[in-house]
Order: C-alpha cells, then sequence, then structure tokens
C-alpha cells in the first residue's frame, strides 16, 4: 500500500494515492487523512475523512480538522468560496479537454465519419491511459510509452471472421499512429487556447515507423472489367447503370448514393459531384468541395435509359420520379448494404476474386494512366486534394516509357564542332 504524504500548506492533513473503487480500468485517486489532539487528551487521534473522487480537497479535510480540535468550524459560506477557488485553479484534464474538442472544434467542423474515427480512437486506445492525467503535465515520454505499449501488446481484440468465427486482431502500426496523431491535434488546440506551451505528440513518425503510406488495392484488368459490367447488364440490371457510372467516373460510394439528376449536364456530359451519404447522413464530398468528372458516351445513355425507367416506373406507381438517380423499384434511396449486395453477386455471378466496391474507383483510376491521361487529370476526376496522394496511390501504375531516355544517353554523340577563330592582325 503506497504510503501517505504529507500536504504542504495544510498541517495535519495527510493523502494517500489509491484508486477510485469500482473503476474498470482503475482510475487515480486520492484519500486524505487528518491527524489532530484534541485539548485534554495525551493521545494523538487520526483519521480518514474522504476521498478526492468524492469532492473532498486539503482544505475541506483541513476544516474538519480544525472542527475536531476545537470544536469551531468555518463557516459554509468560507468552505464553499475556498472549494469553488480550488476548483477554478484545477489543472484541466486531457479527458476534459478532449471533450470539449469532440463537441466544439470536431462536431462542427468535420464530417461525421470523421468524428466517429476520433471517438473510436479516443474511447478504445487514447482515454484509458491520458484521461485523468492533467493536460499540461502529459510528457513526449508519455505519448511515447502509450505508443510503445499499444504496438508491443496490440490491445487484441475479437474479430468475427465471414464464418462466424472469433478470432484475435491487434492493432496495425498505422492505427497507432492515427491514435498519436489525434493528440496531436487535440493539444495543436490546446496551444491556441493559451492552455498550454508545447505539443508532447508531434511528429510520431521519429518513434513510429509506419513503412509505405501506399494503400493496398485489388484493380481489375479492363477485360475483367468489361466482364463485370456485361454480368450485371444481363443478370442484375437495375444495378448495372450504378455500377458503370463508378467503373467510368471513379466515384465514391457516397457519392454515387447522394447523386441527383439534376447533377446531370446531359449537353456538357459531365457531372457534378456535389454531397455523399454516410451512415444515411448527407453532407459534402470528402474533400469539401465540389468537382466536375466527365462522362463517357455510353454511361451517358445508359443514364438517359435509366432515368427513363424511373419515370416509367414512378408513372406506374403513382408518384413523383425521385430526385435521386440510384434507387429502389419503390423510389425508395439505396444504402450501402444494398450496393454491395449486389456487387458481390455480380462478381460471383462473373466469376471473379472478391474486391472492395472501393476498388472499382482505384480499377478506373489504372485505367485512365495505362491509357496515358496525366496525373493532373486522374487527380481532378477523383477529387484528391492534393496531386501528392494521386502520385502516392498510382505513381507506380504510370507506364515506363520513359525508361528509354536513359537509353539514349548511350547512343553515340555526334563529334563537337570544331571552331577556328582567326586572328586579326593590326
Amino acid at each position: 500500500m503506497p504510503k501517505r504524504e504529507y500536504v504542504p500548506g495544510h498541517e495535519g492533513v495527510w493523502v494517500r494515492h489509491s484508486v477510485v473503487p469500482g473503476s474498470n480500468p482503475p482510475r487515480p485517486d486520492e484519500v486524505y487523512y487528518i491527524a489532530f489532539r484534541i485539548p485534554g487528551e495525551r493521545r494523538n487521534r487520526d483519521e480518514k475523512v474522504g476521498r478526492k473522487s468524492a469532492k473532498w480537497t486539503p482544505r475541506k479535510a483541513a476544516a474538519v480538522r480544525l472542527e475536531r480540535m476545537t470544536g469551531q468550524t468555518i463557516p459554509k459560506a468560507e468552505v464553499r468560496r475556498q472549494e469553488a477557488e480550488a476548483e477554478r485553479n484545477k489543472p484541466i484534464t486531457f479527458g476534459e479537454y478532449a471533450k470539449d474538442w469532440m463537441d466544439g472544434h470536431v462536431s462542427t467542423n468535420l464530417k461525421p465519419s470523421s468524428k466517429r474515427g476520433y471517438e473510436s480512437l479516443l474511447d478504445n486506445l487514447i482515454l484509458p491511459v491520458l484521461k485523468d492525467r492533467p493536460l499540461a503535465a502529459i510528457t513526449r515520454e508519455e505519448v511515447k510509452e502509450l505508443c510503445f505499449s499499444l504496438l508491443q501488446e496490440g490491445r487484441i481484440r475479437p474479430k468475427a471472421t465471414a464464418d462466424k468465427k472469433v478470432k484475435d486482431a491487434t492493432l496495425s502500426t498505422r492505427t497507432v499512429v492515427y491514435a498519436v496523431r489525434t493528440i496531436s491535434a487535440i493539444y495543436n488546440h490546446a496551444i491556441e487556447d493559451g492552455i498550454v506551451a508545447a505539443n508532447p505528440a508531434l511528429r510520431p513518425g521519429r518513434f513510429i515507423k509506419t513503412g509505405s503510406r501506399r494503400e493496398k488495392v485489388d484493380i481489375l484488368s479492363p477485360e475483367e472489367g468489361d466482364l463485370l459490367l456485361q454480368t450485371a447488364e444481363e443478370y442484375f440490371s437495375r444495378s448495372y447503370p450504378l455500377l458503370l457510372c463508378a467503373m467510368r467516373t471513379g466515384m465514391r460510394q457516397g457519392e454515387l448514393l447522394a447523386l441527383e439528376w439534376g447533377d446531370i449536364d446531359w449537353n456538357g456530359n459531365f457531372i457534378e459531384v456535389r454531397r455523399a451519404v454516410w451512415q444515411g447522413i448527407t453532407g459534402t464530398p470528402k474533400s469539401g468541395k465540389m468537382r466536375r468528372v466527365d462522362m463517357s458516351d455510353r454511361l451517358k445513355a445508359v443514364l438517359q435509359q435509366h432515368h427513363a425507367r424511373m419515370k416509367a416506373e414512378a408513372l406506374k406507381a403513382g408518384h413523383s420520379v425521385p430526385e435521386l438517380a440510384f434507387t429502389s423499384e419503390a423510389g425508395t434511396p439505396y444504402d450501402g448494404t444494398n450496393v454491395l449486395k449486389s456487387f458481390r453477386a455480380a462478381l460471383r455471378k462473373a466469376k471473379l476474386r472478391k474486391i472492395r466496391f472501393h476498388d472499382l474507383r482505384h480499377s478506373y483510376a489504372s485505367w485512365l494512366i495505362a491509357n496515358k491521361e496525366s496525373l493532373a487529370y486522374v487527380r481532378d476526376q477523383l477529387g484528391h486534394s492534393s496531386i501528392q496522394i494521386t502520385v502516392d496511390l498510382y505513381g507506380h501504375l504510370v507506364p515506363g516509357e520513359n525508361r528509354e531516355a536513359v537509353n539514349r544517353l548511350d547512343a553515340p554523340q555526334p563529334a563537337p564542332q570544331v571552331v577556328t577563330v582567326r586572328k586579326i592582325k593590326g
């Protein structure tokens, strides 16, 4: 059991570090004791008075000690004033500031998907360790120790596989880096608020090696893409226009589900990507900006036929044509489950390997690059915030035509011309 420590400035008040009873994971706590002697008695008394988690403070313990010794009490108003002052001067904890950051900046300025990601990292990895630590007291060494513990222990958690069996899954290095970057983002805001002076979580790459940042993708060949589209057109006619749109524009799943007929310019042959859906919530695209994507002649024709079919369905059912381009026959919006179900069914029917729906976007980009389109055009079509993202993802796919440039250096070079300069006399 930890030893008691004297509380400076409060005579006869002692503290012992402990944990909050029943807390899981254990949360730090403090237990206060008072030592005193009542006039006329020969022995000292020792009494446990309360816990910090129960709103006890050293001043409150000192007031009780005074009452025990003299029978006098500090006026309640003074006690309340002292406790209010102590509460104001109490250092803000990491958990308290993280909550303010989530409720303020994240909820107001970021997408719901980003908020969900931050919540997961905080609740599962960060707050169990740093929640009750004073924000200004956390050091870079503590951040390193948190990272190393996550990497070594892995925070093993059960993960259900397709066959319903449960296996252990450990954290990836990238997930740990995301956790540190979350801590860093919180501290950047705390610096702006004038609460702390330094960020202990800057540059996590200095102590965590992540390797290649290139995303793992599974790209369909053009022949496989054609086979998938032929199969969808023949057996899954309802989802065929959506799949063709994904494979001819590179639009994300959420952008496809939010596409409205008013976003299509039939004369200009382009689609304006204005919004995206995530878990039923409609917002801006991932980059936060609207973009235009070119529409091929085949896609234009298929979407026009699809629009005419939806008009006929609406007329038959007696309701107006849905604004959304891709809906069920009843006119209700598609969701991610509908899309994945038909997409995977088409893959099975075409006897193609299982890939993610998002890999259609990567396949589209790879086909453009194979056709010698510039990375700048690919960036604009996909809506990347910078060309660096495009280069990181697809730069290795650029055809190696320039390799001949170094071979041309080996070719015999013409002899340098000798220029004769005549000296003019006089």
